[in-house]
């Protein structure tokens, strides 16, 4: 027997209200399959939900869009501060600079590792340590730092962090309009489910199939189980009868496949116990000489 499963995607549920809404637009109060009241709660929230989701889609758009031009510009001043404190260390080893220049920047001075920058914090925090670094060792009489300079590495920094903003920015607009759509999916599951019920109650004095049929073109959904049998008459696509035929198929020719390799196992377990049995035979014969 068919079961009646509510929508479980966004997309679903809008086309389910839009299906009852769109079939039912012709007919007069009376002949709608459904009350007076699910017709309001419908004209008020699919446009509700349609707004909703469609914001969702274009915050999404708009993040991912700008996501590779931030991801150039994250790599970019990742690099130029990473290659800022491998040139410091390059200075000590020359002895351009002594080992207490890295207290400027928050390093041990007798440690010549330097911070991986594995995350955009870690690359906010050294970045700014990096540039008050620098700073506070030129105003302590020290040479500026060349190739790259602190005006060139403050420059892609600066660069970063105005594109980090702005993607913050765009992923709290997605995640407002995603929170937005899913506060609303409680009531639109309800309002589709008393929807359903009335208009299966509006054609209950049909046989099954019948009323399944017209059901279907309403917008109510059914599926049908694993191995189950589908009347002809049954209003369904041709497609979905005949994945369920070819998936049927499938798992018959898998179990064919797993018997045909348990069969295989056991004769070649059997095969292999018997010359094991004779090579025993054969060293026990063997060591009688």
């Amino acid at each position: 027997m068919p079961y009646r499963r509510l929508p479980n995607t966004d997309a679903a549920r809008l086309r389910a209200m839009k299906t009852a809404m769109n079939k039912s637009a012709s007919l007069s109060l009376e002949d709608k399959p459904f009350s007076e009241s699910s017709h309001c709660s419908l004209t008020s929230i699919i446009p509700k939900f349609e707004n909703s989701i469609r914001h969702q889609k274009e915050a999404l758009k708009a993040q991912t869009a700008k996501s590779g031009e931030y991801s150039l510009k994250y790599k970019k001043a990742k690099n130029y501060v990473s290659h800022f404190l491998q040139v410091m260390n390059l200075a000590i080893i020359r002895g351009d600079l002594k080992k207490n220049a890295r207290k400027f920047y928050g390093l041990d001075e007798d440690v010549r590792k330097i911070p991986l920058l594995k995350t955009e914090q870690d690359l906010i925090k050294w970045g700014d340590i990096v540039q008050e670094g620098e700073t506070k060792r030129i105003m302590q009489g020290g040479n500026p730092m060349t190739n790259p300079t602190i005006g060139i590495v403050r420059v892609h920094y600066e660069k970063f962090i105005t594109a980090h903003r702005h993607q913050k920015q765009l992923q709290e607009n997605y995640a407002r309009f995603s929170f937005e759509v899913a506060s609303l999916r409680k009531e639109v599951d309800e309002a589709i489910f008393n929807l359903w019920n009335e208009i299966e109650a509006h054609f209950s004095h049909l046989d099954d199939i019948e009323k399944r049929n017209i059901c279907r073109e309403f917008g109510v959904v059914y599926f049908f189980r694993r191995n189950e049998k589908i009347d002809e008459r049954e209003n369904v696509d041709n497609e979905y009868r005949k994945n369920r035929t070819t998936d049927k198929e499938i798992r018959l020719e898998e179990q064919q496949k797993e018997t045909s390799v348990e069969e295989y196992n056991k004769e070649y377990t059997s095969v292999e116990d018997e010359e094991t049995n004779n090579e025993e035979k054969r060293n026990i014969q063997y060591s009688l000489f």
